[in-house]
This record gives structure tokens, C-alpha cells and sequence, in this order.
């Protein structure tokens, strides 16, 4: 009887250590089989899981109330828009007998436009006249600063603006011409100075930039005002030249409304002027 028992119990054994191997050897094949699969199947055939379907079970199991998950907003990519510091690195531009540079002006604030457009969350350039990076440049939106002569004549006070003309691209025409409207509404209510219509030159209508960038690219050459008669403005003030200009563009970027102002009617003469 011993040996019976002492027998039995090493068929025991060797069932037990068969039955593990067995196992062993199946699970090392379907982890194989599995492995196969996965190689020759593209991540792009396999199908897709929807998790909120799963996520919305589990609650119903749990008798919970489910919730429905909105995708995170990951933002739009910030606008590009290029500043253009009239004159800088090319000449002097306008200057006064007292030796105040115009160049010196429109960089001051063309300094302060860039950093305004920055903290509104906007990429910029800050360009030199004749910058090669204007060649084709692609923007939301181009604003060249300048200022104008020193003469002292009373009613050379004001600023002006004047857009790309659209040569190549209907659409640049009208979206310059709406960035002029927002330019010319929010820089004359911020600085306070008037429109000076009967100033704008060939040298603005016909601004060279305008015939570089790309036919897309909405822009607008600003007069900002006299070194004369608004020399306290352009000169002591920057920071509130700057404001209005920062405030146009960002009309035109977020699509503000504009009214355009009804032109003032000639004033009424009281006497009869002299022979």
C-alpha cells in the first residue's frame, strides 16, 4: 500500500507539471498569434473606440446621470501683422530746422504700435522702409508709419491715410479699404486731430510697398500728423499716437463696426470778403 499511494502520487505530479506546461505553451502561442496580428494590421484599420460611449454605460450601470464631454478649444494661431517704421534704416525723411528727424518720430511710435499688437495676443514685424522681407510679404494686415513736414502754417494740422490699391487683387482694395476705415475712426477719436484730406501726396497713394507685398496683404500708409503744428503730439505724446494706430488695426482684425463720419460742410461766411 505504501508504494501504491508513493506511485499515484508522482502521476499526480507529473499531470500537475504537464497541465502547467501545457498552459505555458498556449499562452506563448496566442501571445504569438496576437503579436502577428497587431504587425500586420495598420494603426488606421483598426477601429475607432468612441470612450464616451463606454464612460456613459459605466454611469448608467452606477445609475449616475452622464455627462456630454466637449472637445478642448485649442485656440485659432495668432494673426501676423507688419509694422513699417517709415524711414528707418534708409533716410531721415522730413526734416525740421531745429534738427528733429522724422525718422526719429515714426520709430518712437512705430516702437510702441508693435509692442500694443504684441500684448493683444498678435505676431509682428517690425519693418524697415524698404525692408527686403517686404517681397511678397503675407500679412492680416500692414500699417506704414509716417509723419508730415514742419512747416508752421496754421492749417497744415491732421493726419491722413491712404490704401494699397488692389492692382493685382480686388479684395485687397476693399479689405484696405475697411482697415483705413477703422484706422481713421479710432485714431481721430483717440488723438483728437482731424482729417487732412487735401495733403495726401503721390508719395502715399502711390507708396512703393504697396506694389511689393503680396496681393493679399491689406495695407494702409498713415500720415500721423504735421512735426509743425503737431509736433506736441507726435513728439511728447507717442504713446497716445501709438494707441489710436494700435486701436484701427485691431478694429479691422476683429471686425469692429465703423461709422464713417458725414464730412463737415464749408463754413458759412458772415461777410462779404474784400474786392
Amino acid at each position: 500500500m505504501p508504494k501504491r499511494t508513493t506511485s499515484r502520487s508522482s502521476r499526480n505530479a507529473t499531470g500537475e507539471r504537464e497541465s502547467a506546461l501545457s498552459l505555458t505553451l498556449r499562452g506563448i502561442f496566442w501571445a504569438a498569434v496576437i503579436a502577428l496580428v497587431l504587425i500586420a494590421v495598420s494603426p488606421t484599420d483598426l477601429p475607432e473606440m468612441n470612450w464616451s460611449h463606454w464612460a456613459w454605460w459605466r454611469g448608467e450601470a452606477r445609475g449616475e446621470q452622464s455627462l456630454a464631454l466637449l472637445p478642448t478649444s485649442t485656440g485659432e494661431p495668432s494673426l501676423r501683422v507688419g509694422v513699417i517704421s517709415g524711414h528707418w534704416k534708409n533716410d531721415s525723411g522730413a526734416t525740421c530746422p531745429d534738427g528733429l528727424k522724422e525718422v526719429d518720430v515714426n520709430h518712437a511710435i512705430a516702437l510702441r504700435v508693435e509692442a500694443g499688437l504684441r500684448e493683444a495676443g498678435y505676431q509682428v514685424d517690425l519693418l524697415q522702409e524698404k525692408d527686403p522681407r517686404l517681397e511678397g510679404y503675407q500679412a492680416a494686415a500692414l500699417i506704414s508709419i509716417h509723419a508730415d513736414v514742419c512747416d508752421p502754417n496754421p492749417d497744415f494740422t491732421g493726419f491722413k491715410t491712404s490704401p494699397a490699391r488692389g492692382a493685382e487683387d480686388a479684395a485687397q482694395l476693399q479689405n484696405s479699404l475697411l482697415l483705413k476705415a477703422c484706422i481713421d475712426a479710432r485714431y481721430g477719436e483717440i488723438t483728437g486731430l482731424p482729417y487732412h484730406p487735401t495733403s495726401v501726396s503721390r508719395h502715399m497713394t502711390e507708396y512703393y510697398a504697396f506694389d511689393t507685398i503680396a496681393p493679399t496683404t491689406p495695407a494702409v500708409i498713415i500720415e500721423t500728423g504735421f512735426l509743425g503744428m503737431d509736433r506736441n503730439l507726435l513728439v511728447n505724446h507717442p504713446d497716445v499716437v501709438a494707441k489710436g494706430i494700435v486701436a484701427g488695426v485691431l478694429c479691422y482684425l476683429r471686425n469692429e463696426p465703423v461709422t464713417t463720419p458725414t464730412p463737415s460742410p464749408p463754413p458759412v461766411q458772415t461777410s462779404t470778403p474784400n474786392p
